[in-house]
């Protein structure tokens, strides 16, 4: 038994001499006495290929030196595409050979043994101004980006040339390997494709509760129009998102539109945090100053349009500073830049997403806990004036309750979005695998079927709800005394009308 157990270990060792990517298919060549095979000119010894049963495999890679090229033979990076060229550059391919970032006269075509299209999923290094990659003797690749060194072995990236309407002379970039560790690990593309499909679930109850509120006039008001609005920014960013986790992996070379999907995300991501602070923000300013409780439509127009000039313009601003940091040109070394389309069709790494994207987040969240304790103490306040008014005043407390019930789901909101998001920062800095912080990410992604919960499945609302397919449908429902339809519970707590526009103001607060 335990020779057999020394056998089939030798056996299985001497079955694969090399990676899938380090092998070559020499079927085809020719084999001698000697058991040497010749294929394309070059000689593998006994020792240096292997048979498995979809043919003979060489070993290039043993005895020699080898450079893997992006491409195949005789292409190039034209316009981010794998393209046939005709260029002085590729044919021959010879890139230069480096000491450190010192130049050698070493002949790159001599030195090394081409292999072609590197199978693993990869990031482009060098179509930036601050980034540089210098090919070494020995077939390492010394890479520097944003100031920082790195060394990245063979078989670890492959190198090509790179035309484009920016770059019109060919430059030499490369296509480097995730890391197997960390945030890269092989877990990661299972994880990012079921966190797709767990956006795209979340979108229909994210649609369904932005049409139940534009449908319905009832909760049409200044309230349900910031959660339309909040939800429409959530609606775009998720579908996008999940396109980008579907696409995790690809070389940024390879993907169309990489750019552009990446700042809708930032973008719609940004302003649905900027909505979040709106809501709590008007959910203060009710409360703050003495309670007066009534509105009109006209004043909730305008308060609308000045609400989206904050909540959509700063996030365009942030969004603009972004684009002017991802294309900027001779940066000094160690500024963090966003680096879009390098390793993903997102932040470069954690630290430029902190930078750019989380800090903005972080200082909402923040700001976001403060208005709510600062309103929770209000309403406390309030709640021991208003407990003395009776008869006359019972609709002002109708109000407030109201509005407190109001308080209440956007506190469950922010409660969500805020401490999932803080956990999310730690999660970067704290590094790992995904797996770590699965429960995070999914309670992330199902944001929208908790929204639908909170906002749209209750009573009252499904109650608008029958009311309004009742009456498409044609159908009348029973009358009052004053010929008005009759809803059981046509209000709800998000809905602000009141017959009472001069109202009688509490006594300010101190």
């Amino acid at each position: 038994m335990r020779c057999f157990l020394i056998v089939f270990f030798v056996y299985t060792v001497s079955c694969e001499l090399c990676s899938r990517d380090e092998r070559l298919n020499i079927t085809e060549g020719v084999k001698f006495e000697n058991e040497s095979i010749l294929f394309e000119d070059v000689e593998y010894v006994k020792g240096n290929w292997f048979e498995l049963e979809d043919g003979t495999f060489g070993c290039p890679c043993i005895g020699r030196t080898c450079l893997w090229k992006c491409c195949g033979a005789g292409q190039a990076y034209v316009n981010r595409s794998c393209t046939d060229v005709d260029m002085t550059e590729v044919n021959p391919f010879n890139p230069p050979v480096y000491k450190g970032a010192e130049a050698t006269s070493i002949n790159a075509s001599a030195q090394f043994f081409y292999k072609y299209t590197l199978s693993c999923p990869k990031y482009l290094v060098g179509a930036r101004n601050n980034e540089f990659t210098y090919i070494q003797k020995n077939g390492t690749l010394y890479e520097i980006a944003d100031g920082l060194p790195q060394w990245h072995p063979p078989a670890r990236y492959c190198v090509e040339m790179w035309q484009d309407a920016t770059h019109i002379e060919p430059i030499l970039v490369a296509g480097v390997c995730y890391p197997d560790d960390g945030q890269q690990d092989v877990d990661s593309p299972a994880l990012f494709i079921a966190y797709s499909i767990g956006l795209m679930i979340s979108i229909p109850f994210l649609l369904a509760t932005f049409l139940v509120y534009a449908f319905i006039p009832e909760l049409r008001n200044l309230h349900g129009l910031c959660l339309m609005a909040y939800c429409g920014g959530l609606i775009i960013a998720y579908s996008f998102l999940s396109y980008l986790k579907l696409h995790f992996g690809k070389i940024g070379v390879d993907m169309t539109g990489c750019y552009i999907i990446a700042f809708i995300v930032y973008y719609t991501f940004q302003t649905s945090f900027f909505w979040l602070n709106i809501m709590c923000i008007d959910i203060w300013r009710t409360f703050s100053h003495g309670y007066r409780g009534t509105s009109n439509k006209r004043r909730e127009k305008k308060r609308f349009a000045l609400y989206g000039l904050y909540a959509w313009g700063v996030p365009a601003i942030l969004t603009a500073v972004t684009i002017a940091m991802q294309y900027s040109e001779n940066l000094p070394a160690g500024v963090v830049t966003p680096g879009f389309g390098t390793q993903r069709c997102w932040f470069a790494d954690w630290m430029s997403e902190l930078v750019y994207f989380f800090i903005p987040v972080f200082l909402l969240v923040i700001c976001n806990a403060v208005l709510f304790t600062i309103t929770a103490y209000r309403i406390r306040a309030i709640r021991q004036e208003t407990a003395i008014l009776k008869g006359a005043e019972s609709s002002r407390s109708d109000k407030l309750k109201k509005d407190k019930q109001r308080y209440g789901l956007y506190l469950k909101l922010f409660v969500v979005m805020g401490v999932n998001w803080s956990v999310e920062v730690i999660s970067f800095a704290v590094g790992g695998s995904n797996w770590y912080w699965v429960l995070i990410d999914l309670s992330n992604i199902a944001l929208g079927i908790y929204i639908f919960f909170i906002f749209v499945w209750k009573n009252k609302v499904r109650n608008l709800i029958t009311k309004k397919w009742q009456r498409l449908r044609g159908v009348r429902m029973p009358e009052t005394s004053t010929g008005r339809w009759m809803s059981s519970s046509a209000q709800t707590e998000d809905t602000r009308i009141s017959h009472d526009e001069t109202g009688i103001r509490l006594k300010e607060l101190r």
